[in-house]
């Protein structure tokens, strides 16, 4: 009975066979398992922090963001200390304003932070994120400074 079960439960009909294409589940990874693409930030508002890897100079190390969730985009005001050689405690945290963007076929999903005067400040690219099960809220998100080039790391949800 249970072989007969298990055999039942494998055969679901239709698989994708696209060459070269592996589903998430197929990897075997944890993070396959737990990450998604974040096609909603709904639940992105909070404070985060970075696990791995180490920063490089200028790079994020915490972020709070503030602010109003909409069905396209998120919007509103942070605070965040960046990787930066300090002579005076406080230097290295900045704040303003930021605005993120879920998948976008053109341009994918991104989160761009801009100064006091409403430039740019700099953008990261959001490749994965992770949401809690209970809440719905982001509780991990992998970053890369720009659109390519830096290495991409992680940021946890700090608190609920």
């Amino acid at each position: 009975m249970v072989i007969g079960l298990a055999l039942l439960a494998g055969c679901g009909g239709l698989e994708s066979t696209e060459a070269g294409v592996q589903r998430p589940e197929d990897t075997g990874t944890v993070e396959a398992a737990v990450y998604e693409s974040p096609d909603s930030l709904a639940g992105l508002v909070g404070t985060y922090s970075r696990t791995w890897p180490l920063a490089a100079p200028e790079e994020l190390l915490t972020m709070t963001l503030t602010g109003t969730e909409y069905a396209d985009r998120v919007e509103g005001s942070y605070v965040r200390t960046v990787s930066r050689t300090c002579p005076v405690l406080g230097c290295n945290t900045e704040t303003a304003s930021f605005y993120a963007l879920p998948n976008n076929p053109a341009i994918g999903s991104f989160i761009a932070f801009r100064d006091l005067a409403g430039e740019t400040r700099d953008v990261y690219s959001i490749s994965q994120i992770q949401r809690s099960l209970f809440t719905g809220k982001i509780t991990g998100i992998v970053l890369q400074k720009g659109v390519n080039g830096s290495q991409p790391f992680t940021m946890t949800r700090v608190g609920f």
